[in-house]
C-alpha cells in the first residue's frame, strides 16, 4: 500500500501531538481508567516502566503532573472531572474517547513493527542517550 507524503505528514501530526516530558507516563497510568491526582501521581512515581526515550532525572512533582495534565486536556488528551461537593474537592483524569480511539486503532501495527525491529530501536535508544563524548580535535 503505498501513501502519499500528506500522509506521511499527517503521522507526524499523530506523533507531535503526543508529545510532552511525562505525556507517555500518564497515558500508560490513565490507560485502564480514570485516576484521582493524588492516585496519579503516586502511580507514576512508583512506576519501573517509565518512558523509555526520556533522560530524565528527577521524579514526577504535582507542579510538573498539574502542568502537564493542563497541557493535555488543552490539547484534547484528557478528561478532567471534578467534584466540589467532596471536602476536600475530588479532581480526576481520564483519556479523552478520541485518544482512546486512536491508541486502540494505530498502537497495534506500530508495537508489532516495533517488535519485529527491536534491535533497531534499542541501538537508536542507546546513542541517544549515551554520554556524549569529549573527543581532542
Amino acid at each position: 500500500m503505498a501513501i502519499d507524503h500528506e500522509e506521511v505528514l499527517s503521522w507526524f501530526d499523530a506523533v507531535n501531538w503526543l508529545q510532552g516530558e511525562w505525556v507517555p507516563d500518564i497515558v500508560v497510568a490513565l490507560w485502564n481508567g480514570q485516576k484521582r491526582f493524588i492516585d496519579l501521581l503516586e502511580e507514576i512515581r512508583e512506576s519501573d516502566t517509565q518512558h523509555r526515550w526520556s533522560n530524565r532525572t528527577r521524579p514526577l512533582s504535582r507542579q510538573s503532573l498539574a502542568r502537564t495534565l493542563d497541557s493535555m486536556e488543552r490539547d484534547e488528551l484528557v478528561l478532567r472531572h471534578e467534584d466540589n461537593s467532596a471536602t476536600p474537592r475530588a479532581v480526576w483524569y481520564e483519556l479523552t474517547p478520541d485518544l482512546r480511539s486512536f491508541l486502540e486503532e494505530r498502537a497495534g501495527p506500530t508495537a508489532e513493527w516495533i517488535k519485529d525491529h527491536r534491535d533497531l530501536i534499542e541501538r537508536v535508544r542507546r546513542r541517544r542517550f549515551a554520554p556524549e563524548r569529549n573527543d581532542p580535535a
